[in-house]
């Protein structure tokens, strides 16, 4: 990439308008599947379980999908889970009882858990030496405007049309963005015939790396945290716009908009900050401070009005 401008590259471009769909589309499964299962099941039990679900496979397959990702290269197991979540969403609207679509959330996580990484891969192969802060922003930037417009997009559809209609219109852009990303060039993405890589490989990589850098230890008990708060906090919010808000359940879309509003200015800051402060200190002292300040802006939805 000769261009000074990032978004002048085309093989960027493309890989972007790739990412957009993907997060948009995401961001909005993530806004109905409590549609989905509140309608048929309740938002009880099941509406925790099928969230919890999504969320599982991201943790617990992290070093096998990573061990995949190096061993074959991100663009084939990226295909292949998009395709299979866009078999699996239409599945949603027609299971017969909540354990078949507890296992079919599943499968969509497990999915998801390769498409995720694999996305970022093949994002960083088109990033240049030197430009890498740029990108970051600029991908930060669309998965927040994915979680801005996308849970209202869902909730729209679902008061306009249906809930089934709206899951045959995600799997139709999951099946947009397996093509879109099937057009990308191979020639700059990440290496395809990478070296062989055993799980049990990566994980003493993994452990070494911990041992070596002990910073790691503090930027990853916040991350686990925050998976939890953030599996905790939708079904929160999906009761909060029932219980405290009376709305109806298309309505908690606008609660997670305004959660991707808060994401992106944090994302706009957070580029701003990482400017200022030169320092790993300085740096991780920020993280640090940021990270009390999402928990105590939490800890302060429980005294939430009674009104908008």
């Amino acid at each position: 990439m000769n261009t000074s401008n990032l978004w002048g590259d085309a093989a960027f471009r493309r890989i972007s308008l790739v990412l957009t769909v993907a997060s948009f589309c995401s961001w909005m499964l993530v806004a109905a599947l409590p549609l989905v299962v509140a309608t048929r099941f309740g938002a009880g039990a099941e509406l925790v379980g099928s969230l919890a679900l999504r969320l599982l496979p991201s943790l617990l397959l992290a070093p096998i999908v990573a061990a995949l990702l190096r061993r074959s290269g991100p663009r084939l197991p990226v295909l292949c889970s998009l395709l299979v979540t866009a078999v699996a969403i239409p599945g949603l609207a027609f299971a017969p009882n909540a354990m078949t679509v507890q296992m079919t959330v599943l499968v969509i996580g497990t999915a998801d858990a390769v498409i995720t990484p694999g996305l970022l891969m093949l994002s960083a192969a088109v990033v240049p030496a030197g430009r890498n802060m740029e990108a970051n922003t600029a991908f930060q930037a669309i998965d927040r405007f994915g979680k801005i417009f996308g849970p209202p997009a869902a909730g729209l559809a679902v008061a306009a049309a249906s809930i089934e209609a709206t899951l045959a219109e995600l799997a139709l852009a999951q099946i947009a963005t397996a093509l879109l990303l099937v057009l990308q060039p191979r020639d700059r993405q990440v290496k395809e015939n990478a070296a062989p890589s055993h799980a049990s490989g990566f994980g003493r990589e993994i452990l070494a790396m911990f041992r070596e850098n002990p910073v790691l230890w503090a930027l990853l008990l916040p991350a686990f945290g925050y998976m939890i708060s953030l599996g905790a906090l939708q079904p929160f919010l999906f009761w909060l716009n029932r219980d405290q808000f009376h709305l109806g359940p298309e309505m908690w879309t606008l609660l997670l908009a305004a959660q991707g509003a808060g994401a992106l200015i944090g994302a706009i800051v957070s580029h701003r900050l990482a400017g200022a402060l030169t320092s790993t200190q300085a740096l991780l002292r920020a993280y640090l401070i940021s990270s009390l300040l999402e928990g105590l802006s939490t800890f302060a939805l429980i005294f939430a009005p009674n009104y908008l």
